[in-house]
């Protein structure tokens, strides 16, 4: 058995409709093409994360060409109608502000509520944790959010977790069954592989 058992979150780096604020869930945009200041990590042999390409490109930035297994459940959350909108072109609908009282249970329209955000990520979460003895994983902010939420013996909610692009979170269990039972982890550290947050 293991001393310990660690997981890697690592948010993806930021696209344009990040930095314009927009709400980017399953549109797949890639990153933002002149960041000159990501630490790269070595040492990996390989990496999952979300099938969609701006996590795929952060992979390839940070870890270089090795191989990567992507998963549909660690994407994002679906806004649904309100992909690559902003609070200012939401905030009149009635729909939006009752998804701002109740994201937990409301979902957008044709999207998904937090709740079914955070069954999805989970068992694409497991998945990996059975098959990696040390997973690292690139995601987004609403999975990483999610885990953080679940997994850390903290009192913060989901939107209380900042999650920059390129913040990486370590976690640590006593071993992987802890994780599997869903136990809270015994440590956590975050760093940040940006020298400068764009957002």
């Amino acid at each position: 058995m293991d001393d310990f058992f660690t997981v890697t979150l690592i948010r993806h780096l930021p696209t344009k409709g990040n930095v314009n604020k927009r709400y980017i869930g399953w549109t797949d945009e890639p990153i933002i093409s002149d960041l000159k200041t990501v630490r790269k990590i070595g040492k990996a042999t390989e990496v999952f994360g979300s099938d969609l390409l701006r996590c795929r490109q952060t992979a390839n930035i940070i870890f270089g060409d090795i191989p990567y297994i992507e998963s549909t459940n660690l994407r994002e959350c679906s806004f649904g109608s309100w992909e690559e909108k902003t609070y200012e072109e939401l905030k009149h609908e009635a729909k939006y502000q009752a998804w701002l009282d109740d994201y937990e249970c409301i979902a957008p329209p044709g999207g998904e509520s937090l709740r079914q955000l955070e069954v999805r990520v989970t068992s694409g979460f497991c998945d990996v944790i059975t098959s990696s003895n040390h997973p690292i994983i690139i995601t987004h902010g609403g999975p990483i959010r999610a885990l953080l939420s679940k997994f850390v013996n903290d009192s913060k909610k989901f939107w209380d977790w900042d999650v920059p692009h390129g913040s990486m979170y370590t976690l640590c269990w006593k071993d992987r069954q802890e994780v599997l039972e869903g136990k809270h982890c015994t440590s956590y550290s975050v760093e940040h592989l940006m020298e400068k947050e764009l957002l």
